[in-house]
């Protein structure tokens, strides 16, 4: 972890559809209401997944901010684009939502086709820029691999894997534990009615289980903000075993 080493910065992955965002956006409230401020919240999945289950709406992203420099360097002479350079920062900071008690910080649809690489690229410098001040980072990472191919979770101290008990879940959490090598993972069995995944890749842990849960199904259905839930909701109060079992103290 390379932006702050005594900082608990941590990665939320996981195949698409295993209620990856629904977790992170769960972690985060849990977090808030135990005092872990400020919080840092990155969005990091250009779907904009986490930024809804929050109640949010980000303005500028990341995608947004690397459009407006390359529109601007298109025209611009030497002095211009150094210029250009100093002026990321700014541009960066412009795109964080605060509110009290967290930040939120949004990728954002690239409007180009094609790969997300110097999207990826940006995300990366912005994390190691905006840390600083905060308490917890929290990223709602891409669906997939992509993110971690291209290192964008290199930052982090933790990356923690959500499975729902598919093959393919648990496909993915292998291929993640084999990417990352020495950052710790964490597994949340999502979704489930057993204790946890069967077989863990060797070095994960299992952070806890998430149930069905029928309310937070309908909330999500309803595109209703997951910090609605009741602190009594079954889901909620998984979370917050799963902050324990992380080392926060709820």
């Amino acid at each position: 972890m390379r932006a702050d080493r005594g900082k608990p910065i941590l990665a939320v992955c996981g195949k698409g559809g295993v209620g990856k965002t629904a977790c992170c956006a769960l972690l985060a409230h849990v977090l808030l209401e135990a005092g872990v401020r400020p919080l840092l919240l990155i969005d990091a999945d250009p779907v904009g997944g986490l930024s809804s289950a929050i109640g949010e709406r980000a303005g500028k992203t990341i995608a947004s901010v690397r459009e407006s420099l390359i529109a601007s360097a298109r025209t611009a002479d030497d002095a211009e684009k150094a210029r250009l350079a100093i002026d990321l920062d700014y541009l960066v900071m412009e795109a964080l939502v605060e509110r009290d008690g967290y930040s939120l910080f949004a990728m954002g649809h690239n409007q180009e086709k094609g790969c997300y690489c110097p999207v990826n690229t940006l995300l990366r410098q912005a994390i190691d820029l905006i840390v600083g001040p905060f308490s917890a980072v929290l990223i709602d990472a891409e669906a997939g691999i992509e993110q971690i191919n291209r290192q964008v979770t290199q930052r982090v101290s933790r990356i923690l894997v959500v499975t729902d008990g598919s093959t393919r879940s648990a496909e993915t959490l292998r291929v993640i534990s084999d990417m990352v090598g020495k950052v710790p993972v964490s597994v949340i069995a999502n979704r489930s009615t057993e204790s946890g995944p069967a077989v863990l890749p060797e070095g994960a842990e299992l952070a806890g289980t998430i149930p069905e849960d029928d309310q937070l199904r309908r909330f999500d259905r309803e595109d209703r903000p997951l910090w609605e839930l009741p602190p009594q909701n079954p889901a909620v109060g998984a979370v917050r075993g799963i902050a324990q079992a992380l080392g926060f103290k709820i």
